[in-house]
């Protein structure tokens, strides 16, 4: 037991090493946009239009960020609950639940949260302000489809979210890991 303790502890200093680097990734994809997008690359040509995909780009890396935090909050409910486990191991987990319920490791998810509705309200706001002689101007409407594809990346960050605290806590519950599958019925 001893062994798979120390391979599920390596796991979990895997996951949140990644998890840090998708927070990077984060950063350089919105970044690299940015950079495109106010014509900072060679052809030097402002595109405004693909600060719109910010939303998505970032709702993607979160998603992959929430998965690895799931990952966590499973193998430390492992330890936690499991009978054969390190005495040790499973009081530290066991404070760190209880530190979970009050909150005090939320500022990550807070933090990649902002981060993702942050940039993703730029783009609107460089983009109308582009585009705000043609659409003062009566040219609203052909702008219409930009806003709406902004507002369902910024939908999709927030779903993500709330979806993923959902998770959270049904992997928090006690026994949602080592419940047995129902039983299938035969037909």
């Amino acid at each position: 037991m001893d062994s798979t303790v120390t391979l599920l502890k390596e796991e979990i200093n895997k996951t949140l090493e990644s998890e840090h680097d998708l927070a990077k990734w984060k950063l350089g994809v919105t970044a690299a946009l940015g950079a495109a997008a106010f014509g900072l690359t060679k052809d030097s040509n402002r595109n405004y239009w693909l600060l719109l995909f910010v939303p998505f780009v970032c709702a993607y890396i979160d998603l992959y960020a929430y998965q690895y935090q799931s990952r966590i909050r499973v193998i430390a409910h492992f330890l936690r609950d499991n009978p054969e486990g390190d005495g040790l191991l499973q009081k530290y987990e066991k404070e760190c639940e209880r530190l979970r319920g009050e909150n005090v490791f939320s500022l990550g998810n807070w933090a990649g949260l902002g981060c993702s509705i942050g940039a993703s309200v730029l783009g609107p706001v460089f983009y109308l302000v582009q585009n705000s002689r043609e659409i003062v101007s009566g040219g609203l409407a052909s702008h219409a489809t930009a806003g709406i594809v902004w507002l369902m990346g910024l939908g999709l960050i927030v779903y993500l979210w709330r979806y993923a605290q959902t998770q959270a806590r049904k992997v928090s519950e006690p026994d949602s890991i080592s419940r047995p599958a129902p039983a299938a019925k035969a037909a």
